[in-house]
């Protein structure tokens, strides 16, 4: 029995060889789906696994203050309120924003020195993170995006333009690792007095407050003990995680339907190609089923090509699309994905590759064309072996 299926296994490569046609056409096809709909999910997959990173990173609650439904500064005063809430431990207020360098726009956080070590950056690859005596200095800590774009490192100094066009040196004390690429790429922390006057900030005003709650207690509990507070809005951290999840989600979800798109015309395809080679073949599976072959054996024959053929096509695609997606940036498919208005071209794009989205790559490529190849061959196997080879001959 070993024999007999070793002697079948031969025979389909054999088979491949033979229609060399239908073969290149079918792992063209497929290698095109594969390498797109792999480089979106594994595109998809880092990008969502970047967005727990960054939601970990974030403080358990964020306070914003709304004015006529817009975000405004909020009061200094408010904090005092915060931290008598039930369940909170820490309240950070921060002012933030944007700044320009030369081509380039960053994002500018300034916290209160005195209560950075309730605040999670992630780890510093060189340098320092900032002190409490670092208040009003102009020591700053930027992420590697940034010092890749600017060719700095720590210990140098770089000039910041405000929004009045007014320049500012800043000096850098510390460079934050790649942890999260997307959370601190382009990223860079100052004192709160630093960023007041960089901003321009009144006095007794900043942008939010950044919520630590107790161990003991969930954010979601303490959001709602300060339902009480007048024209606020509070940000959780599941509630950022959905968000961002279902943007790469809806993102990604425009080129899953195109590859699907593209995967039925793949089948049809295969499906054409098996047709075309089992008429071909009619004669040959009339001449096998005279020397004995009978009908499973033919179609087993079919299916280990169509295996062998959707197993290699398949790994090649899934290789190019991470090669396309982590060593090429995904051109063309990074900014649709991101929804960001620009993307210098140093930042490099996430890739996580998990085995859930490689089994069913494989199960949406391999299945349809066992099925578009083995039913053509049944249909050849199951007609009389004289008929079949007086119509090949015909």
């Amino acid at each position: 029995m070993i024999k007999k299926h070793k002697n079948l296994l031969r025979y389909s490569f054999d088979c491949l060889s033979r229609y060399r046609m239908r073969s290149a056409v079918i792992i063209v096809t497929f290698l095109i789906a594969t390498t797109m709909v792999s480089a979106v999910l594994f595109t998809k997959e880092g990008l969502e696994k970047e967005a727990e990173i960054s939601v970990r990173m974030a403080p358990d609650l964020t306070v914003q203050y709304l004015k006529a439904g817009r975000v405004a500064p909020i009061p200094l005063d408010y904090a005092n309120t915060i931290a008598e809430v039930e369940g909170v431990k820490s309240v950070v207020p921060r002012i933030w924003g944007y700044a320009g360098i030369s081509t380039y726009t960053f994002t500018v956080i300034g916290l209160d020195t005195s209560l950075i070590p309730y605040a999670t950056f992630g780890s510093i690859e060189s340098g320092r993170f900032l002190k409490p005596d670092d208040a009003g200095k102009g020591n700053i800590v930027i992420g590697k995006l940034i010092a890749g774009l600017l060719n700095v490192k720590v210990g140098d100094d770089i000039i910041l333009l405000s929004e009045s066009v007014e320049a500012n040196k800043f000096h850098v004390v510390g460079l934050f690792s790649d942890a999260s690429s997307i959370y601190t790429a382009d990223m860079i922390v100052m004192s709160i007095q630093d960023a007041r006057q960089f901003f321009r900030m009144p006095e007794g005003y900043v942008t939010d407050f950044a919520v630590y709650v107790e161990d003991y207690e969930q954010p979601a509990n303490v959001a709602t003990k300060m339902s009480f507070l007048p024209n606020v809005r509070i940000l959780d951290q599941d509630l950022l995680l959905r968000g961002y999840k279902a943007a790469y989600g809806a993102r990604g979800g425009i080129f899953v339907t195109l590859w699907t798109i593209l995967l039925v015309g793949a089948a049809l395809v295969a499906f054409s190609q098996a047709v075309v080679v089992g008429h071909e073949s009619k004669f040959e599976v009339g001449l096998l089923k005279t020397f004995g072959f009978s009908t499973l054996d033919i179609i087993e024959v079919r299916l280990v090509e169509s295996l062998v053929l959707g197993f290699f096509a398949t790994s090649l695609g899934m290789v190019l699309g991470y090669i396309y997606a982590a060593y090429l940036n995904a051109p063309g498919l990074v900014d649709i994905l991101l929804g960001w208005a620009f993307l210098p071209r140093e930042f490099r794009l996430p890739v996580f590759v998990s085995w859930t989205s490689v089994f069913s790559i494989y199960a949406v490529t391999v299945i349809p064309l066992m099925i578009t190849t083995v039913v053509p061959a049944w249909l050849n196997a199951i007609t009389d072996p004289e008929l079949a080879m007086r119509r090949a001959a015909a």
